[in-house]
C-alpha cells in the first residue's frame, strides 16, 4: 500500500515539478550565453552589458524560484491532503496512519534529491558554455586524483562519500518532519490562518534551533578540529569517519523523536471534525 500511495503522490507533485525543472534548464542555458557574452574580449555597448547583467540576476532568481517551488509543492501537498477538506476522506481511507506519513516523507526527500540533481545539472551547464575547457579541467583533475589514490585513501574516500550521503539524507528527512510538524501543529490548535500560524511556528522554533546550532558550531566545531589536528595521521582519518558516523547517529535520533511526535499527533491529537 506505501508504494501506490507514494506513486499517487509522486505524481501529484511531478505535474508541476517537471514544468519547473524544465524552466531550470532552459534558463540555465540563457544564463551561459549570458555569462559567455559578459566575457567577451570586445567592447560591447554599455547598455549591453547592463541588459545581460540584468538577464543572468533573473536567471539566478529563476534557480532560486524552482529550489523553493520543488520545496513548497511538498508542503502543500501534506497540508491538503491532511488538513484540507480532503483530508476527512485521507483519514478514512482503510490505511495505517502511519503509512500516510511514511508516503508523504518519502516524497519529500525524493523531490529534494531530484530537485538537488537537477540543480547541479543546471549549473553544469551554466559554466560550461562560457567556461568548456576550465570545467573539464576540473573533472579531469578529480579524476586523477582518485586514481592516484591507494587502496587505504579510496576504502576511506568511499566511506566518507557514503557517510556524506547519508548525512545530506538524514538532513533533508529533518528538515522535512520540522516542517511538517509545523504544519501539523498549525492544524490542531487554529481553525483559520493555518498557514500564517505554520510559518510563525516554523520561525520561533527556527531561531531557537537556528541559535543552538550556532553555539555548536562556535564552540563545539573549533574544538573537535583541534582534537582532530592533534591526532596522528594514522588516526586522523578513522576519527573523522568516527565523527562523520557519530552526526549520523545524532540525526537518526533526532528524525526517530520528530518521527513519534508527528505520529503521535496525528493519530491522537487530530480533529477533523
Amino acid at each position: 500500500m506505501l508504494k501506490k500511495l507514494f506513486k499517487y503522490d509522486f505524481n501529484s507533485v511531478f505535474k508541476y515539478w517537471w514544468i519547473a525543472a524544465l524552466s531550470s534548464f532552459i534558463l540555465s542555458v540563457i544564463g551561459g550565453g549570458c555569462l559567455s557574452l559578459m566575457t567577451y574580449e570586445r567592447d560591447l555597448p554599455t547598455f549591453f552589458y547592463t541588459s545581460v547583467s540584468n538577464t543572468l540576476g533573473l536567471v539566478v532568481i529563476g534557480f532560486v524560484v524552482f529550489v523553493f517551488l520543488s520545496c513548497i509543492l511538498v508542503y502543500v501537498r501534506f497540508y491538503k491532503n491532511f488538513f484540507s477538506d480532503e483530508g476527512y476522506l485521507t483519514f478514512t481511507l482503510p490505511v495505517k496512519r502511519s503509512e500516510l506519513l511514511n508516503s508523504k516523507l518519502l516524497l519529500g526527500v525524493a523531490t529534494t534529491v531530484l530537485t538537488a540533481i537537477v540543480f547541479i545539472a543546471d549549473l553544469l551547464i551554466l559554466f560550461s558554455i562560457p567556461f568548456p575547457e576550465q570545467v573539464e579541467e576540473i573533472f579531469e583533475s578529480f579524476f586523477e586524483m582518485l586514481s592516484q589514490l591507494t587502496v587505504k585513501e579510496t576504502l576511506y574516500f568511499v566511506t566518507y562519500t557514503i557517510e556524506f550521503i547519508i548525512i545530506c539524507l538524514l538532513s533533508v528527512l529533518l528538515s522535512t518532519q520540522f516542517v511538517f510538524g509545523c504544519i501539523t501543529i498549525s492544524s490542531i490548535i487554529a481553525k483559520k490562518a493555518r498557514v500564517l500560524i505554520a510559518i510563525g511556528i516554523y520561525y520561533g522554533t527556527g531561531c531557537v534551533t537556528t541559535f543552538v546550532t550556532q553555539m555548536f558550531f562556535i564552540f563545539g566545531v573549533p574544538s573537535v578540529s583541534e582534537w582532530l589536528v592533534s591526532l596522528q595521521t594514522r588516526l586522523f582519518e578513522i576519527s573523522v569517519a568516527l565523527v562523520m558516523l557519530a552526526v549520523i547517529a545524532f540525526l537518526a535520533l533526532i528524525c526517530a523523536l520528530l518521527y513519534a511526535f508527528e505520529y503521535w499527533m496525528l493519530d491522537r491529537k487530530l480533529n477533523l471534525s
